[in-house]
């Protein structure tokens, strides 16, 4: 049973005893105070009896900063469970996702508000004990389950929780699901979990959910939904069967978190600000994918690089602002005309790159020349007309990474410039033809 009658225990690390004077002003009638100002010191308290239930941790101290402690912290099995939340004046967005990738839970940024520092806390410890709850009940027994129905008021507002029958078809829904959802309970009872499915999820995904929690296993992973409203959410789910009292199974539970913050942060790492299209760091990691893929299956898949045609014109003759329009405008042309399984991105400066799995570089031609039709007769504004070169490759087994293939593309995107630009180049057909 979790103890509501015994004060939480916080670490404050700051390496400025005002700034730890202030916090612990505000959490000491509630919460039992640990203080460290090095992190050094927060190593040795976690690593005691006094473990904290709660770390309140700054970026900026000596030694050790914030982020190599986090990184132990969450390295260590004896203290990974402990939830970290960053309280720095240092906010930018590469702290910030270094922060979520090390394993914080929050970020607070200084100055704070009163109100917000404490109820950012109070949801987190409660969001942690209850969680670790569910969690050693799950390891003990399915039959715990009854427990979790027992205790639904006590957690409804605070735990993501849905309850199914075989189909999928919702029999029971906690009061934070529905408002995460947008939907009311009286309108999910009975719909099927499918009208919160993002359309950008693709089948497959739920395919194997549901080949694993039919076979009576437990699932869990990361699910991308869609609100009323049409808004995006990201839930982490843990999906479990549920059995009648002879051991018939009779539907599913599903228990989530708000992972929501955390992705949208992982979305700024991977995404190109001024096109909105994947960046070089996400096209590299798909590269890694598709290699494995097509080294296990044998499959080919085909490369894609084009150049805006004389693009440092645009920007001499008309400034910045009008190239930043046209890119803007080709990646949205590239979005809307490549095939849904095409991993699209911009390479860099006015190259875009198309990864196309499962494919030859004859089918590449064909959707480069198609691409290449749509450039050309799209009247930009202010410019007019703009064209692109295109170069072809296809990844070889004999590869050793992705930048051979990239060197190919590049190779043919050359040549195509060479041949007048405007066109588009197959590496296999222009270098290795007799």
């Amino acid at each position: 049973m979790i103890q509501y009658d015994k004060k939480q225990k916080i670490l404050i690390a700051d390496d400025e005893p005002l700034n730890i004077a202030v916090v612990a002003d505000i959490l000491s009638c509630e919460y039992d105070l640990l203080v460290a100002t090095n992190g050094e010191k927060v190593i040795q308290i976690v690593c005691s009896d006094q473990k904290p239930d709660l770390i309140l941790l700054d970026i900026m101290m000596p030694g050790m900063n914030g982020f190599d402690v986090a990184k132990w912290v969450k390295q260590n099995s004896d203290t990974a469970h402990i939830p970290i939340i960053f309280l720095t004046a240092k906010h930018d967005n590469e702290s910030v996702v270094k922060g979520f990738e090390l394993g914080a839970v929050d970020f607070v940024s200084k100055p704070f508000n009163k109100e917000e520092l404490l109820a950012r806390l109070k949801n987190t410890l409660q969001m942690f004990s209850l969680r670790n709850a569910l969690n050693r009940a799950l390891d003990k027994s399915q039959q715990y389950a009854k427990t979790i129905e027992s205790q639904m008021k006590l957690i409804d507002k605070n735990i993501i929780i849905s309850s199914t029958d075989l189909e999928g078809n919702i029999i029971e829904v906690s009061d934070a699901f529905c408002q995460i959802s947008g939907h009311k309970k009286e309108y999910l009872l009975g719909k099927n979990h499918r009208i919160m499915r993002h359309p950008e999820v693709r089948p497959p995904f739920f395919v194997k959910m549901w080949e694993t929690i039919v076979r009576g296993d437990t699932w869990h992973g990361e699910i991308r939904n869609r609100s009323k409203k049409g808004e995006t959410y990201w839930l982490d789910t843990v999906i479990y069967p549920i059995s009648n009292d002879i051991g018939e199974k009779i539907g599913y539970t599903a228990i989530s978190h708000n992972i929501t913050n955390k992705k949208r942060v992982e979305e700024l790492s991977i995404t190109d600000i001024l096109t909105q299209l994947h960046n070089r760091m996400y096209l590299e990691n798909s590269f890694m994918r598709e290699i494995k893929r097509s080294k296990r299956y044998n499959h080919p898949f085909a490369v894609i690089m084009l150049d805006i045609d004389y693009f440092k014109t645009v920007n001499d003759t008309y400034g910045h602002d009008v190239g930043d329009n046209v890119l803007v405008m080709i990646g949205k042309l590239l979005s809307e005309n490549i095939r849904e399984t095409d991993i699209l991105g911009r390479w860099g400066g006015e190259e875009f790159l198309i990864i196309c799995p499962h494919t030859t570089d004859e089918e590449a031609f064909v959707l480069a020349e198609k691409i290449r039709k749509t450039i050309e007769s799209y009247p930009f504004d202010i410019v007019g007309q703009k064209t692109c070169s295109f170069g072809i490759s296809v990844f070889d087994l004999k590869d050793v990474g992705y930048k051979e293939v990239v060197k190919r593309s590049d190779e043919a995107l050359y040549k195509a410039k060479e041949n007048g630009r405007n066109c588009v180049v197959d590496y296999n057909v222009t270098f290795s033809s007799p």
